[in-house]
């Protein structure tokens, strides 16, 4: 793994505008907002997804960017608060991290939905083979 941008701000390596942090998470604005307002929120051990994560470290960035979100509601009175993070080929850095920002009506931000058209057999079979999965857990 070559160098990362978000071990580098938690190693202080890396200039940012930190909120927060405990001995789990940090939590940062964003250098390239969506919006003002819009802040990260990242475990301090690296993990490149998701799935990766620690329990300890993933419930820290949950509960974490739900103070954020309560916080951003309260301070600058959006309309709405969008929380999101990518995995695989869509996420920007390679160091799983939670997008918390505020949302404005009109803002230009926006969420395309394919149209797309899933029978009820397809939901069944999918539902089975999920649970499958979950049980086997």
């Amino acid at each position: 793994m070559g160098r990362c941008m978000f071990c580098d701000i938690i190693a202080r390596r890396e200039k940012a505008y930190i909120l927060y942090e405990n001995d789990d998470v940090c939590c940062f604005l964003d250098k390239y907002p969506i919006n003002k307002g819009h802040v990260l929120v990242v475990p301090k051990k690296h993990y490149e997804e998701f799935s990766e994560v620690d329990s300890r470290s993933l419930a820290e960035v949950i509960l974490l960017g739900q103070r954020i979100a309560r916080i951003l509601e309260k301070v600058l009175k959006p309309d709405g608060i969008t929380v999101l993070q990518n995995n695989g080929i869509f996420k920007d850095v390679p160091h799983y991290h939670m997008h918390i920002f505020p949302r404005y009506k009109e803002d230009g931000f926006s969420w395309n939905e394919p149209d797309l058209e899933v029978s009820g057999e397809y939901f069944e079979l999918f539902q089975q083979k999920i649970m499958e999965h979950l049980s086997m857990d």
